[in-house]
């Protein structure tokens, strides 16, 4: 078929389609859009936009309904991650005051400090699991072969160790 042909094949298909299909895609997007009724013009018009282009590409569609429909939700897909990252975004203006948990520097406890901490709130096997998981950084299951060790006792150890280390971090600060 020739271009002229085409367009003008594509001319009568979109028409038709925008007569038969309008209130209903615009009505379908209107209510996937509730929050968002500004795009729901641009959204029902780049979609037909997607069809025209298809239809001057040569494309046939069987369902053309079927087609603006998929069309029109993945151009509603697109807008709600446009949405949720313009919601990411924070201006600098909204930053009002960065709290600092600890002003003063000489507050903090030394690496050191935090080392023998560790070290004196585990018995033997615990800074030895402690040692080879995170200074080593052994797997679990490497760590209770080495320890002569089941795996799950040595997940549960790590469990139980964290916790307590937590909680005697945070009493600390």
């Amino acid at each position: 078929m020739s271009n002229r042909n085409l367009k003008k094949a594509a001319d009568n298909e979109l028409k038709n389609a925008y007569s038969r299909y309008y209130s209903t895609l615009y009505k379908f997007c209107l209510s996937k859009l509730k929050n968002d009724v500004t795009y729901v013009d641009d959204c029902v018009q780049e979609t037909y936009l997607v069809l025209y282009n298809r239809l001057l590409e040569g494309e046939k569609f069987e369902y053309t309904l079927a087609f603006l429909y998929k069309t029109a939700s993945n151009l509603i897909k697109k807008r709600y991650v446009q949405l949720k990252k313009q919601e990411n975004i924070v201006s600098i203006d909204d930053i009002r005051e960065v709290v600092n948990h600890s002003v003063d520097i000489d507050d903090r406890l030394t690496f050191e400090e935090y080392s023998r901490m560790i070290s004196d709130a585990l018995n033997d096997t615990d800074r030895e699991i402690f040692t080879l998981r995170y200074s080593e950084e052994l797997k679990i299951d490497e760590i209770a072969e080495r320890l002569n060790l089941t795996v799950t006792n040595v997940s549960t150890r790590l469990s139980r160790m964290r916790e307590k280390l937590r909680t005697l971090i945070e009493s600390s600060d």
